[in-house]
């Protein structure tokens, strides 16, 4: 399953772009979003979340805004794998180099799509990997917490790295909202 826009948070997630600086570049119609669904949420599609990807990728002394990123990615190729890009006559950007690491995140996010699961009768419905009761948020709170995968492998070892990773990802696009459920002030006795 190929997802083909993506909310701010998740390109946040799978750009390595600041989530702020992409609510700016979508409020200062800078980057191309269109409005889905009843609730009019924010979609991006492929080409702003590898601009976002390639102005962060770049040198701070090469400053690319996300727009001009946009815009060199339209002109360059509607293809998936453009190869370099030219800023004027003398800047050339190896854009499969600098967008390698973004399209491996892509492609991985892709996976999760498929590995997590949302069943109200599994964790009240919590985001977990498929076929097993580990939440995607447990992993990333792992990772985030110094864990390494290795660590977290050793203690499921019926996962693989491409699946912790994938649910890590998935876990940081999309991040739980509201309030807990339950009273949390019984189960702290």
């Amino acid at each position: 399953m190929h997802t083909t826009s993506y909310s701010p948070q998740e390109a946040a997630a799978v750009s390595g772009a600041p989530l702020a600086a992409i609510q700016k570049a979508i409020t200062a119609r800078k980057i191309p979003a269109r409005a889905v669904g009843p609730s009019q949420r924010r979609q991006l599609d492929e080409t702003a979340l590898l601009a976002f990807a390639l102005a962060e990728a770049l040198p701070t002394e090469l400053h690319l805004s996300p727009g001009a990123a946009y815009h060199l990615l339209c002109e360059a190729s509607t293809d998936r794998s453009v190869g370099e890009l030219v800023i004027g006559e003398v800047v050339r950007i190896d854009a499969t180099k600098a967008l390698a690491a973004t399209r491996r995140r892509l492609a991985l996010y892709d996976r999760a799509q498929e590995l997590i699961v949302k069943d109200p009768a599994i964790m009240g419905g919590t985001p977990t990997i498929r076929g097993t009761r580990i939440t995607a948020q447990s992993i990333l709170g792992r990772l985030e917490g110094g864990d390494s995968v290795e660590s977290v492998l050793e203690d499921y070892p019926y996962l693989n790295r491409e699946t912790v990773e994938a649910a890590a990802l998935y876990a940081k696009a999309n991040p739980l909202r509201g309030r807990p459920s339950g009273k949390l002030w019984r189960r702290a006795s």
